[in-house]
């Protein structure tokens, strides 16, 4: 695997740490392929950055720092991070792929057999969200993955999330949005009303 980031020395100080990160997967009893998969974090988390017009260097050096540390893996279509306590918090990558119902089951289970100590999985993100299973066909990816969870009754706002992850701006100018799915329309419709995503929190049992 071969990265290079010329003009983002922050970017390529992780690069040059993979080795590291490589070993632990091992430890961790990751397959290669799984390695490379969350090693590609570091890329797309810096790619979204700039395709949002943020400057080199500028991006969420935690996020990258917490995968460094061997704490989440990418298992398939789904992360799992590691949060302690028997609990993994579950993250939905941005690969283009499709949140297909099939995929995710696989990522559970080889989430049960790395983890095999913990007993609980959550997930906060915008795609939680009830509303949009009122909006939504009751087939779509997005609502069978809702049905996963049960929600708790705490939640946060998700605005930004829906512009930076869905339309990958930072801009909260709505009429330079572009939506061209179904579900980029519902999103832009609730924002254009002045209404607010949320990001809730679904827990669900890994035993």
């Amino acid at each position: 695997m071969e990265l290079r980031f010329e003009d983002d020395p922050l970017a390529q100080s992780f690069v040059d740490r993979v080795p590291g990160l490589r070993a632990r997967h091992r430890a961790l009893g990751l397959t290669d392929e799984e390695s490379r998969a969350t090693i590609q974090a570091l890329p797309r988390h810096v790619e979204l950055h700039r395709a949002c017009g943020g400057e080199p260097g500028g991006w969420e050096v935690e996020w990258i720092e917490m995968i460094w540390d061997g704490k989440l893996s990418e298992l398939g279509r789904l992360q799992f991070e590691d949060h302690g306590e028997g609990v993994l918090d579950v993250h939905i990558p941005e690969t283009g792929l499709p949140l297909d119902p099939v995929a995710c089951d696989a990522s559970f289970e080889r989430a049960r057999e790395i983890y095999p100590d913990h007993h609980t999985a959550q997930c906060t993100s915008w795609v939680l969200d009830p509303e949009l299973a009122e909006a939504l066909p009751a087939a779509a990816n997005i609502v069978r993955f809702q049905h996963r969870f049960v929600l708790r009754k705490e939640w946060r706002d998700a605005n930004d999330d829906v512009l930076r992850f869905v339309f990958h701006t930072y801009d909260s100018n709505l009429d330079r949005l572009r939506p061209r799915t179904t579900l980029e329309r519902v999103l832009v419709e609730r924002l254009r009303a002045g209404g607010t995503w949320r990001a809730p929190t679904g827990v669900t049992s890994l035993r």
